[in-house]
């Protein structure tokens, strides 16, 4: 499948920002060579590291691209399965926007809203899975109740890692 350049272009941009100044002139013909079995099952896992406060966490939009890349190529949408494993301060990019002001304020003291929500509902109503690591949630006082929703609560980012490559997902290793 041929993809022209500002289609290729902005997935780069979604899936590797510091790609986007690579090439940007001109058209660029990118084909396809690998191949996509009809019954093959892809599941593919990202590790959610912190954003900065007030952006969008780049581990979201990752998983996205990848799910949209997956389908431009003809691979049926039941057949992608991602997981996304959330630790560390990021665990504040999937919980709801009460508790993601009690943390982050603007300039003028106001509360922040939690810029994530879009994509975490996108990728939950895409029937990805998305793992909070209990450890960083107790550390930065988060709770279940706290989550946003179709977001679940692992023991540790470990178990939840080691539960997605028992089932088969790789991960992404960036």
């Amino acid at each position: 499948m041929k993809i022209i350049a500002s289609a290729a272009l902005a997935f780069a941009m979604l899936a590797a920002p510091a790609l986007a100044d690579h090439h940007a002139a001109g058209e660029v013909t990118v084909t396809n060579q690998m191949e996509f079995p009809a019954d093959a099952e892809w599941k593919h896992s990202f590790d959610a590291g912190p954003s900065e406060a007030g952006k969008p966490n780049g581990s979201f939009a990752r998983a996205l691209a990848y799910i949209r890349a997956m389908e431009a190529e003809g691979v049926d949408p039941a057949r992608v399965k991602v997981a996304i494993v959330v630790h560390g301060p990021a665990v504040f990019d999937v919980v709801n926007d009460a508790r993601y002001g009690e943390k982050y304020k603007d300039a003028d003291g106001a509360p922040m809203r939690n810029q994530n929500y879009n994509n975490v509902a996108d990728l939950v109503a895409r029937g990805a899975e998305i793992w909070v690591c209990g450890v960083a949630a107790k550390y930065h006082g988060v709770g279940n109740a706290h989550l946003l929703e179709g977001v679940k609560m692992a023991p540790s980012a470990t178990a939840a890692h080691a539960d997605l490559q028992r089932r088969g997902f790789g991960i992404n290793p960036f």
